[in-house]
């Protein structure tokens, strides 16, 4: 499994899997259909959004997000391992999409149920077999992230987490509150599935903040110059994208 973020790269997620048509019911039932704003709609993400998805991630998480940024990851061509990440969780029922009156997908939050223990060696071994020597390197960060975070030493009693693995919205629809309502849709999507926790991981200074202001609690930080491998930093963004974090939101307490 891997996790990303923000928004991070997070791979991959242990799922609690359900049919399509239990994901639909479940989808109606907390009535998140569509929700709409001023200007914009808030609505399920379905399978034939895949590609308008993956055009707007290509526009804007894949070249903005500090650390695919800082060693060029997709500066000459898309990378297909990035591409996977971002396909893996999209429609397990708890991705959702912004779109504008013409039907143009304008912003996207991608989710999935992940174990909140995972292996370490599991991490470093997926980083030692992938052949792509940048995407290596985040995978090599991601690893010391669930290294450092130990969220399973923080919330003992809890199995599962849901995971913001990415998250992006078109340059010219940004401060609009959309980041915000898709947030406000996952934690429904969250609590129904009776999941009490949404982990939000990020590399970027500008998400954190934003995690911050949505009632998000850091559990992990670390400098990038910090993280080393054989005494080097792994990857160092440019500031002031210069912690790797972990936030976590607790949605209800337990009984």
């Amino acid at each position: 499994m891997i996790r990303w973020l923000l928004l991070v790269l997070n791979l991959n997620s242990s799922d609690i899997s359900t049919s399509d048509t239990k994901i639909h019911i479940l989808v109606e039932k907390i009535e998140l259909q569509t929700m709409s704003q001023p200007g914009y709609t808030i609505a399920p993400v379905q399978k034939e959004d895949a590609d308008d998805i993956m055009d707007l991630l290509k526009r804007t998480f894949f070249i903005d997000e500090p650390l695919n940024q800082a060693i060029g990851l997709c500066e000459n061509e898309t990378c297909t391992e990035l591409e996977e990440y971002c396909s893996e969780s999209m429609l397990k029922g708890l991705s959702f999409k912004a779109i504008d009156a013409d039907g143009n997908i304008i912003g996207v939050m991608i989710s999935g149920v992940c174990p909140l223990k995972v292996e370490d060696d599991n991490l470093l071994s997926q980083a030692e077999r992938c052949q792509n020597p940048k995407f290596k390197r985040i995978l090599y960060i991601l690893a010391r992230r669930e290294e450092g975070s130990k969220l399973h030493e923080q919330f003992p009693d809890d199995e599962h987490i849901v995971d913001v693995k990415v998250a992006a919205t078109d340059p010219s629809w940004r401060r609009r509150g959309i980041m915000k309502e898709l947030v406000r849709v996952t934690e429904k999507a969250t609590k129904q599935r009776g999941i009490r926790l949404l982990r939000m991981d990020t590399s970027s200074a500008y998400s954190a903040m934003s995690a911050e202001r949505l009632g998000f609690t850091c559990y992990y930080d670390a400098l990038y110059k910090d993280i080393t491998m054989d005494g080097r930093p792994i990857i160092v963004p440019e500031p002031p994208h210069v912690n790797d974090r972990v936030y976590i939101k607790t949605l209800f307490e337990k009984p």
